[in-house]
């Protein structure tokens, strides 16, 4: 074929991918909705929890359609032309529209939203949910909340979280949307910003690819989980470390850290970045508004040490998913059908807690490694480094260290990804890795596959391309 059939070519394959994407798409915005309206009535009138899926239905024919959509969306990536280029946003939007209304569209599939708007009718009660369990606070959605811990989500996301709530006096559907429309429009700038900074040859394939990932879509976007707002943390934080703002940069990993947790594991490294290039002036700025706003936090929404320690999510201690914790764990609940006088899984409580403390150590040591390497590099360090170093943190923290995977924590290392495409092993091993979390819901009802598949896939595609990039280097 003549490269001048070539594009031609890339058209339909591209057209026969979006054919095969957009009924899958509509189906589970359709399915989600009823789904989810169903189950909101169901509990509104005392009926008993289920798990995600109310009947095997459901369960196969919405979380393989969401499989089947992020196979096609890593098809599409891989196979297709990077170059093409965009002259303007809007052009971009149009053509992922239809997949944005049908996210925005599609009920949450979790529960967790209800928490978001539960912890927002505790702050319009003057309830502080930092020191107060959601638990302990009842209201209209207390049926819907499953966790009943102190909240683990900073000021940022509890503003949003109150704005939401206030309009439950119209209805509770009604509420879910206006936070879900905070989300859809937080995605949407984190589109802009990934279309903003890219490469201009590059930047139109990647705002698409991140705008119309399935991923990003069905948890961000349909399911409205907060870290859509550490994306765009992420994001900000990338647009100052490309623009040497460096002390902003400092306010943008605030923004985030004070919206979920995750990236109070960024800021040292920060730190140790400013230090390599010998910023210092911007160092000082930066630990200086640091202390300003602990200083602002610690005299209004958070007061004291208790409500700090609520956002380290202790709820989560000694509960084990999709994780090398969950694995073992399910390896030793099944050995006593194969080995005779094993001690039952009940006596595996403190050992698994003891390895959890083991796999945070390992964690630490790759990261104080991953420092040291910052700061002794002999090249000098640069924006795309931090960032791809940030990413290797938090990608090995949420695989080897965290007992409590979900399937959208891996969204944070989409955004990473977006903003440095040239780092080829990073950017696999997270699609890989969302590959993997994309088939929880499949697997729920097997603990040990789910976890062998979530962790094993990244695992593997790390071990390998590691090892091809080091046979291309020789």
């Amino acid at each position: 074929m003549s490269p001048k059939n070539a594009p031609a070519k890339n058209s339909v394959s591209i057209g026969v991918l979006v054919g095969a994407a957009l009924p899958l798409a509509l189906y589970l915005s359709i399915a989600l909705i009823y789904l989810g309206l169903d189950k909101f009535h169901y509990l509104l009138v005392g009926g008993k929890k289920f798990a995600t899926f109310p009947n095997a239905a459901s369960h196969l024919g919405i979380s393989l359609s969401y499989v089947a959509l992020v196979l096609l969306h890593l098809i599409w990536l891989l196979g297709s032309d990077r170059t093409r280029e965009f002259p303007h946003f809007g052009s971009i939007i149009k053509r992922v529209a239809v997949f944005l209304v049908l996210a925005f569209a599609a009920y949450p599939l979790g529960n967790d939203v209800y928490l978001y708007l539960h912890s927002g009718l505790m702050n319009l009660s003057d309830v502080d949910p930092f020191t107060t369990q959601a638990g302990a606070f009842v209201s209209e959605l207390s049926p819907f909340v499953d966790w009943k811990q102190t909240s683990t989500y900073g000021p940022v996301s509890q503003f949003l979280f109150t704005v939401s709530a206030a309009t439950i006096q119209i209805h509770p559907v009604v509420a879910v949307y206006v936070f879900k429309s905070f989300c859809l429009v937080a995605h949407l700038l984190n589109g802009y910003l990934v279309w903003k900074i890219s490469p201009v040859t590059e930047r139109g394939k990647l705002a698409i690819a991140y705008l119309a990932c399935p991923l990003l879509l069905l948890e961000q976007v349909g399911s409205a989980h907060v870290d859509v707002f550490v994306c765009t943390s992420v994001l900000l934080l990338a647009g100052c470390l490309f623009k040497q703002r460096y002390a902003v940069a400092f306010l943008a990993l605030w923004a985030g850290f004070l919206s979920k947790t995750v990236p109070i594991i960024w800021i040292p490294l920060l730190v140790l970045f400013l230090i390599r290039q010998q910023r210092w002036k911007q160092l000082l700025l930066g630990i200086v508004l640091s202390l300003l706003i602990a200083t602002v936090l610690w005299q209004t929404a958070l007061p004291s040490v208790a409500a700090w320690r609520s956002l380290l999510n202790p709820g989560v201690i000694g509960q084990y998913q999709s994780s090398i914790h969950a694995l073992i764990r399910a390896g030793l609940e099944t050995a006593p059908f194969f080995i005779p006088d094993v001690p039952p899984p009940s006596q595996y409580k403190y050992p698994l807690l003891r390895l959890t403390q083991y796999t945070l150590l390992g964690f630490a040591a790759f990261y104080g490694w991953t420092g040291l390497r910052l700061l002794l590099r002999r090249s000098p360090a640069t924006a795309p480094h931090l960032l791809e170093n940030m990413g290797w943190v938090t990608l090995v923290l949420m695989l080897y260290a965290t007992s409590w995977l979900m399937p959208w924590y891996v969204s944070v290392l989409y955004a990473i990804a977006a903003v440095i495409p040239n780092a080829h092993l990073f950017g696999l091993t997270t699609l890989m890795f969302g590959v993997s979390s994309s088939t929880i819901y499949w697997l729920q009802g097997d603990a040990g596959l789910r976890s062998l598949l979530v962790v094993g896939l990244p695992t593997l595609t790390l071990l390998v391309g590691a090892r091809l990039l080091m046979a291309k280097n020789d």
